[in-house]
């Protein structure tokens, strides 16, 4: 019968703060099969793998659960600690809890609930481990990388900088892929054969590569560390030890390789209406009387500002419009859109609440702060109400500790802050009425 000890980790404040981890070694000793389950500060440290090796000779522990973080740091760690008195190491599962529940989640019942989902299956896991023995096997010091694109080229560079051998297989008669059609590059837009003729040769003086163009993989058997894959090379009739690379077979080939970019369709077809008719009188404003649109420095910004004022966003139909008719490209739109932080790609609502969460303004209660609004409003970190009236934003700092717990609103610092005070600032927000506009006469 299984005898299973659970171990919970509160990692200091990194789990204990949104976990309860006592509630979740509570519950660990309700689960079939458990019959010690602990919480400690730091399970990683010597006294808290002493606990878990006392535990395993004191109740005689056929199996062991670890909720802590994650598995990639600690998990040789407990394994090596389990061995070291006489349990297999592969009797022990590790529950994510910090990076899965504490790092993700602000409501602590929801985190902790969470936590123990997480705990009770590995405790089943645990429950249907076998022993297990480390076997060795021998490795092909060997390395076979499929497609020579830019990314293949440079695995394969790599690889043989560290002194492996590698065959590079490309199902087409040369090298480098996409990138080989581009003019430009992102982000330094140089020319790519700058980037990439340089690899290619590098690749064709390399001693411990060897290049398969015209070829495509068939068939591929074994496992890891130990492949063996059948390659076909088609024939392309030309004596490649005496090709001199003058291109007359290429003229002569009935069969000509010809690139054929598949043509975008134009964005205005898809664009709402009303998008095209604001988009086109925002630019309207931009356009000189011979028609042209000189967009100096700072035009851009000045553009993407109209658009956010007009659709309270930079509204992704917007942008791909704006990019099509101003000739402007995409990406320089994106990148001068997320650089500046008075830009947002997401709809954001009329009144943007931030609440510093720094260490002044948490030891303060900024983050019960942060909960009363998310439970008032329906909204958490990032997110915007469905009326766009409210946007939350939590932040690690607003420059005025002295005033802890602060919070703005529309960029209006409210110092000494509390969850009432939260609460009739809010009210107040929702009943001021709209200003009202002048109507024009009727001539």
């Amino acid at each position: 019968m299984a005898r299973i000890g659970v171990f919970i980790c509160w990692c200091g404040a990194n789990i204990a703060e949104t976990v309860d981890s006592g509630e979740v070694a509570r519950y660990g000793l309700t689960l079939p099969g458990v019959v010690v389950s602990e919480d400690y500060k730091y399970m990683c440290s010597d006294p808290g793998q002493r606990l878990i090796t006392d535990a395993i000779e004191k109740h005689k522990l056929s199996g062991v659960v670890v909720a802590s973080c994650s598995p990639r740091m600690h998990e040789t760690t407990f394994r090596r600690t389990v061995a070291n008195v006489g349990m297999n190491p592969y009797m022990f599962e590790m529950a994510n809890i910090r990076e899965h529940c504490s790092w993700v989640h602000h409501d602590r019942r929801q985190a902790t609930e969470k936590a123990q989902d997480l705990v009770r299956l590995m405790v089943q896991k645990v429950r249907r481990n076998v022993p297990l023995d480390d076997i060795e096997v021998p490795v092909t010091q060997r390395v076979m990388v499929i497609g020579a694109g830019i990314s293949g080229i440079q695995a394969a560079l790599d690889v043989a900088q560290a002194g492996y051998e590698v065959v590079l297989v490309e199902r087409k008669p040369s090298i480098g892929g996409h990138m080989s059609l581009l003019d430009e590059t992102f982000p330094t837009l140089d020319c790519s054969q700058c980037i990439l003729t340089p690899r290619m040769v590098e690749i064709m003086q390399s001693q411990n590569i060897t290049l398969r163009t015209y070829s495509e993989v068939e068939q591929v058997d074994g496992y890891v560390g130990n492949f063996e894959v059948k390659i076909r090379q088609k024939a392309r009739s030309v004596d490649m030890d005496k090709c001199t690379g003058c291109g007359d077979c290429w003229n002569a080939c009935m069969a000509r390789n010809k690139i054929q970019l598949p043509q975008r369709r134009s964005v205005v077809d898809a664009t709402p209406p009303d998008v095209v008719t604001k988009v086109d009188a925002i630019l309207d404003r931009y356009t000189d009387r011979a028609g042209n649109r000189p967009l100096k420095a700072g035009g851009v910004i000045g553009i993407l500002q109209d658009v956010q004022i007009e659709f309270n966003y930079l509204q992704q139909d917007a942008m791909l419009y704006l990019s099509e008719k101003s000739g402007i490209p995409l990406s320089q739109l994106y990148a001068v859109a997320r650089f500046y932080h008075a830009f947002s790609l997401t709809p954001r609502g009329k009144h943007i609440i931030r609440v510093c969460l720094g260490t002044a303004c948490h030891l303060k209660g900024g983050g019960s702060i942060a909960d009363a609004i998310t439970r008032e409003l329906g909204i958490d970190h990032g997110e915007t109400t469905d009326d766009q009236m409210f946007t939350l934003e939590r932040v690690n700092c607003l420059g005025a500790c002295a005033l802890a717990p602060v919070v703005t609103v529309n960029n209006k610092y409210h110092g000494k802050m509390t969850v009432g005070k939260m609460m009739g600032l809010i009210d107040e927000l929702v009943k001021k009425p709209e200003p009202v506009e002048a109507a024009e006469a009727a001539g």
